[in-house]
């Protein structure tokens, strides 16, 4: 490792000289032992016991010097925000130099044959904003992050069944364990769940060990493996391992996997049963299925994340285990915008927010909301919609989600039931899937104005934060929007279209609700001194807004059609057919703001129109090509497959906000294949979901609750409230960034924390991995060479929110969607699904320890 600069042992002799030095310690944590293969093992270390023992001393000395009773709310914030920093400093940088750059391992062996470590190598990596007790004892989110420690041994020599090691750290810690040539080793990256028997099947073999980088496996190319019966170990298959196609890098010389990549393909096998994987040398995968009800298992999941996010409902037992209290049962009809792009500053432009000479400029709605209180305020009644992770607002893009799960439903009926979901609503005679699409616009239906305009987001005057407690807790107004022409049009497009599917799965009577509905907002949008031209109070001034003078042609098609095809008419289809030229147009430039699914009418609903059928074809060609552009993708750009753009893609780093996320781009997979029928679209979106469920670089589900090892935390306020030690399950976050979080290298990756003299901290500059004496932009630079882009979940929840946040219709409900469309029949849910709990720690949980 480099020497530690001039200025940065500065600032540690001057932290180290401060009245809150720490007394002596000696380093110990919790340490779990894995065998990768008979030879390789990996130890994850847990050091939040020590972590939290320093804190409570560095805090305890910090309130003892400062008298924190007589200390403005402030001042006691930063003593204990600065405690857990100061404790962190305190034995992270020691730990990692200890186990960095060839540590002294000693291990001795049971069967007193000696054993040594050839190579080593090791990591740290970020698992979560540190939590610490306040001075009340309750504890408290920190301006910290976590961390979890690895070190990677490949021995001269490899174990025997049984054989007992004690493990003796650079730390002088020891560890046992006992190789099993039966436990499951992390190696195999596998659908989790499992695998449908029709599908194309594969599994992984790959290893990623830090900074000693890939393990060693393309030697076994073509060496065989074998697919074993759970039941008594008996094979049934026998195939090759291949070798997949080396490890890709970025323009700038940056890895993607890490890993030598071997591919195990058992595509023949479809007999239902349990099973897994085994390679001589290597060892054995964890049990999974083959079985048409492994997709219904994913359905469950994810569409019970939406479920676990409704707003205005208490969830209770016998529904979930999850059980919170009701939440926002009421709102205020506000007087704000509802189109959100509408706020962002664009010149050139007739619409949105202008000063009084004119000039577009930017607007903060929660300031905006919290400036122009409505008079007199009139309170709605009315619970409704979907949270997302740390919002507690209801936006319009979660009508999306009510299309798709519409959308689903119209393409395959067959595929759901009434029960399916274990609901309240269940046993109402209509299938759960609409129930929960009914979920999210209710709401809007019951707070429809007379004159048939829908505000359709609901929002308060500022963000939630952890402090506040869950959605249950929460004391801010909420104002549901005013109404739109363009609002209103697209309530009425997504409300028509619930209304066909309803209709189709026999509820008449909700069906014409919603039919009736939809109407008054479509004659509300077509009148056009409902345009909306405000003039509101904003930072001690007067500014303007106007609402487009045209529709959104696009919404324009589907809400016509729709009416249309639910008896309303020809005039509405006339007024389909007069916008399809304008919204082809439009697609051209904006379908990335609509699902792949949004014209799932226009493609499998009987009508008569020249002019729309022009425009479905335009709309199916654009589909099946971006759709045969995804199994290229998935097939030849990267070792595992997954359908994202290439190593030297201008669009490759997109990956932020959940845009990579393989269920979210297989709905143009399902949507090609509901057009063509052609397998190779089916096959694609089911290795999507075995990307999903584990088949990917991390060995880990990308889904809370979905498989063995999956996320165990991430952003979800009401996770943080609702005294449950597990989080909520069907939850998918973002993970993924292409980047590295600047976050996770200022709180894990090194300790980068300023100056602050009024609170005698001398600050820190602190580089750890991947060596010392870095800068912290340099620090960054040295991360991105060596840590492979699709190892980079990066988790400090709520300070790496474009990894750690996820909302319900950028990642929850287009796996619902997908999976639901993947489903071969409509099936109520296992016992075991009905009667799982949350476990009552963490560490419990195979994803607390997932390996980097």
């Amino acid at each position: 490792m480099k020497t530690l600069s001039y200025s940065i042992a500065l600032g540690l002799l001057l932290l180290a000289q401060t009245a809150l030095a720490a007394e002596a310690f000696q380093l110990r944590g919790e340490w779990k032992c894995t065998a990768l293969t008979p030879q390789t093992l990996a130890l994850a270390g847990d050091y939040s016991g020590l972590q939290l023992e320093l804190f409570r001393k560095r805090f305890a000395a910090r309130s003892r010097s400062t008298g924190s009773k007589r200390l403005p709310g402030w001042k006691k914030e930063a003593n204990f925000h600065l405690s857990g920093t100061e404790a962190i400093a305190e034995y992270r940088p020691k730990l990692v130099r200890l186990l960095a750059d060839r540590p002294q391992v000693t291990l001795v062996s049971s069967s007193g044959k000696p054993v040594k470590a050839v190579r080593t190598g090791s990591w740290l990596s970020p698992a979560g904003q540190a939590r610490f007790p306040d001075e009340n004892g309750k504890e408290k989110i920190s301006q910290n992050a976590d961390a979890m420690h690895f070190l990677f041994l490949q021995l001269d020599r490899p174990l025997a069944d049984g054989e007992k090691l004690t493990v003796t750290l650079p730390t002088g810690e020891q560890t046992e364990f006992t190789y099993r040539a039966e436990t499951p080793v992390p190696l195999f990256k596998i659908n989790q769940v499992g695998y449908l028997p029709a599908a194309r099947k594969y599994a992984y073999l790959g290893g990623w060990l830090g900074t000693a980088g890939p393990l060693p496996l393309f030697a076994l190319d073509g060496t065989k493996f074998q697919l074993r019966d759970a039941e008594n170990g008996q094979p049934v298959f026998s195939g090759v391992l291949r070798k997949r196609p080396d490890d890709p890098v970025n323009a700038s010389g940056n890895p993607f996997t890490g890993e030598e990549v071997l591919e195990l393909d058992f595509s023949e096998v479809s007999k239902p049963g349990r099973y897994y994987l085994s390679v001589d040398g290597i060892g054995r995968s964890e049990t999974f299925r083959i079985g048409t009800d492994t997709m219904a298992e994913c359905f469950f999941i994810h569409a019970r994340g939406l479920y676990h996010q409704r707003c205005g409902i208490a969830r209770t037992k016998p529904y979930t285990n999850w059980t919170a209290p009701a939440c926002h049962t009421h709102c205020f009809r506000g007087n704000f915008p509802p189109d959100d792009r509408h706020y962002n500053r664009l010149d050139k432009r007739p619409y949105g927010f202008t000063t009084a000479d004119g000039k577009s400029l930017t607007v903060n709605h929660f300031l905006l909301i919290k400036q122009n209180p409505p008079r007199p305020e009139v309170k709605l009644a009315v619970g409704g919609g979907w949270h997302d992770a740390g919002d507690w607002d209801r936006r319009p893009q979660h009508m999306g989600i009510v299309g798709d799960l519409a959308a689903v439903y119209l393409l395959k009926p067959e595929n759901f039931c009434d029960g399916q979901l274990n609901l309240p609503e269940s046993g109402n005679g209509i299938p759960d899937i609409l129930d929960e699409a009914l979920w999210g616009l209710e709401h809007l239906r019951l707070r429809q104005q007379a004159d048939g305009g829908v505000g359709t987001w609901v929002e308060t005057t500022r963000h939630p934060t952890p402090l506040d407690g869950g959605s249950w807790e929460d004391a801010l107004p909420y104002y549901v929007s005013c109404a739109t022409r363009n609002s209103s049009l697209e309530y009425a497009a997504y409300a028509s279209e619930l209304a066909l599917a309803l209709r189709k799965a026999g509820a008449a009577e909700k069906a014409e609700q919603y039919r009736l509905s939809a109407e008054k907002a479509w004659a509300f949008a077509q009148r056009k001194n409902t345009r909306k031209i405000r003039t509101y109070h904003y930072n001690g001034r007067l500014i303007f807004y106007r609402e487009e003078s045209e529709l959104a042609p696009e919404l324009v098609v589907k809400a016509g059609l729709n009416l249309h095809l639910l008896g309303g008419g020809m005039s509405y289809l006339t007024a389909a057919e007069d916008a399809a030229k304008a919204a082809q147009d439009s697609m051209k430039k904006n379908d990335w703001r609509w699902s792949p699914l949004f014209w799932t009418e226009l493609e499998f609903c009987r009508y008569e129109s020249a002019v729309l059928d022009k425009l479905r074809e335009a709309r199916r060609k654009r589909l099946l090509s971006e759709a045969e552009t995804l199994l290229r993708q998935q097939e030849n750009n990267y070792p595992v497959r997954i359908a994202w753009y290439g190593p030297k893609d201008g669009w490759v780093h997109t990956m932020g906000w959940g845009t990579y996320h393989p269920m979210r781009r297989a709905r143009t997979l399902i949507i090609a294949h509901a057009m063509t029928s052609d397998k190779a679209f089916w096959d694609a979106a089911c290795l999507a979901n075995d990307f999903h469920n584990g088949a990917n670089p991390s060995g880990s589900s990308m889904t809370s609750g979905l498989g063995k090892v999956y996320p165990v935390r991430f952003l979800d306020l009401n996770s943080y409230a609702d005294g449950i030690a597990e989080f909520v399950p069907g939850i998918t976050p973002y993970r993924n960034t292409y980047g590295i979080p600047r976050e996770a290298v200022r709180m894990a990756y090194g300790l980068y924390y300023k100056k602050q003299p009024q609170h005698a901290f001398p600050g820190l500059s602190l580089s750890l991995l991947p060596e010392s004496g870095l800068k912290e932009d340099d620090c960054v630079k040295a991360l991105s060479r060596c840590l492979p882009i699709w190892h980079r979940w990066c988790n400090v929840e709520g300070k790496t929110v474009a990894a750690s946040e996820y909302t319900v219709w950028e990642t929850i409900s287009p796996a619902a969607a997908v999976t639901g469309y993947l489903l071969d029949k409509a099936r109520k849910p296992a016992p075991e699904w009905l009667d799982r709990k949350p476990v009552s720690d963490l560490k419990m949980l195979p994803g607390y320890y997932v390996l980097p």
